[in-house]
């Protein structure tokens, strides 16, 4: 092999005149090497970025001096700790892979190896997630099988008739479809750890939300939807369970069923990766942060209102009895007070980073804006207002007026939000400006902290 010929096979040269080699065989190298260059992606570690990662660069462009011949990307990771310690056998804190299967099973040792971590931090082998995850795998299992017999006793169905989504289907659907975007993207990026977060962990909690709100009884196809697009985006990471689970359960009904809108395959392998059926509604998202979180402060405003804001009692003395609070009212408000609604208005004119924390001077525009008194108080909301914009974004900390409304969807989803409460015999939702809401004793204070998209409760 001559200079000439290593240039024929990667650098599209001409056949130099005194090669020795078949031209049949210098093809056939030419075209292995230009089926995987360029380079689409180098896996590494951390520790070689300063040395070996950084002469492959050098080399590719000594060699080609062409853009389109350099890697197209190098993703690299840290280095693995087990139970955040690092690895040492001297001390016994070592597990290699067999030993992680042979305790853990596959699956359970892949969950946790992709739950991790991703990226340059040290990705730790946490032998408790193992232990759950082979719990969780086997809970699920139980599930699929339980609720697919209960809601498809059949083992068929025409799905035509319940393609007819209510509410909680939409709010579901609409997860799903969230899932899906988030859950191709994180595996584009190759980060592990977020595609279980929201393509398995997240979703099965909208799924017990979903189950509750609709007192268990779930509509076939929603059913048969989220099965088969959570199982095709955690095949990748646990393929033995997830493929079970399909030629088990999911299979069998779907090939046996009409008007699903999806050709099987019963290789799971061999099915497409999902795709949305609409794009991301974020007032149905809306819609589910939002009955998620009242269904949270009715449960804590529960629990301060039958202690009546009394503290602990002292040891040996005997505690008082609780309050018998049985009554429930929710306000709800169209919009802020005039303050509050100013002090939206001005953040509203700033820019916010990507990280959502606002960019420039507010402090002064907000103090400049009103007297000293009420800057105080000004100031105050307008904190509380900038963290709900760090987690949740601009969008949803600033916006004026509730995307919905809010009275219809407490009153719809009173089952819901009140769930494993019957104490709480009566539930009103009024507006906090009407005569009505305004009559009852003592709920001024919660009546002044109702705000768009964020009602208030009154419990007696």
């Amino acid at each position: 092999m001559t200079h000439g010929c290593w240039d024929y096979i990667f650098k599209k040269g001409q056949v130099p005149a005194d090669c020795k080699v078949p031209q049949e065989s210098l093809d056939k190298m030419r075209f292995e090497f230009e089926y995987w260059y360029p380079l689409d992606l180098r896996c590494s570690a951390k520790d070689l970025i300063r040395n070996h990662l950084t002469m492959c660069l050098y080399n590719h462009a000594a060699i080609w001096n062409d853009q389109t011949m350099m890697p197209k990307s190098i993703f690299c990771n840290g280095y693995m700790v087990l139970n955040t310690e690092k690895m040492s056998k001297s001390t016994g804190n070592f597990l290699t892979v067999r030993d992680c299967i042979d305790k853990f099973g596959v699956d359970a040792t892949r969950i946790t190896l992709a739950d991790a971590g991703d990226g340059l931090d040290d990705a730790n082998f946490d032998t408790d997630v193992a232990n759950a995850s082979i719990l969780k795998l086997f809970t699920l299992e139980k599930w699929v099988q339980e609720n697919i017999k209960s809601t498809i006793p059949d083992g068929k169905v025409d799905f035509a008739a319940y393609k007819n989504l209510d509410l909680w289907d939409t709010i579901f659907e609409n997860a799903i479809n969230h899932a899906i975007t988030q859950a191709t993207q994180y595996y584009d990026e190759i980060k592990y750890k977020q595609v279980l977060k929201v393509g398995y962990f997240e979703l099965q909690s909208i799924k017990e939300d979903y189950l509750i709100a609709k007192g268990g009884k779930m509509n076939p196809f929603t059913l048969m939807r989220f099965l088969v697009a959570q199982i095709i985006m955690i095949n990748p990471i646990i393929p033995h369970f997830a493929q079970y689970c399909w030629k088990h359960y999911i299979f069998p009904v779907l090939s046996a069923s009409e008007n699903f809108g999806l050709a099987v395959e019963e290789n799971l392998n061999r099915m497409p990766w999902p795709t949305v059926s609409a794009p991301h509604d974020k007032v149905a998202a809306e819609r589910l942060s939002y009955l998620k979180e009242t269904k949270r402060n009715i449960r804590l405003g529960y629990d301060m209102a039958i202690k009546g804001g009394k503290k602990k009692p002292k040891k040996g003395a005997e505690a008082e009895p609780a309050k018998v609070i049985e009554n429930c009212t929710v306000f709800t408000a169209k919009e802020y007070p005039e303050f509050q609604k100013k002090c939206l208005t001005i953040l509203r004119e700033f820019e916010f980073d990507a990280d959502n924390k606002i960019v420039g001077d507010h402090v002064a525009a907000i103090r400049a804006a009103f007297e000293k008194k009420e800057a105080g108080i000004a100031m105050k909301f307008v904190s509380f207002q900038l963290a709900i914009a760090e987690e949740n974004g601009k969008e949803a900390a600033l916006k004026l007026e509730a995307s919905f409304d809010e009275k219809e969807c407490i009153e719809q989803n009173k089952a819901f939000l009140f769930e494993n409460m019957p104490q709480i015999k009566s539930v009103k939702v009024l507006g906090n400006d009407l005569d009505e809401a305004k009559a009852i004793e003592n709920s001024q204070a919660s009546r002044d902290s109702a705000a768009p998209g964020k009602p208030a409760l009154f419990f007696n």
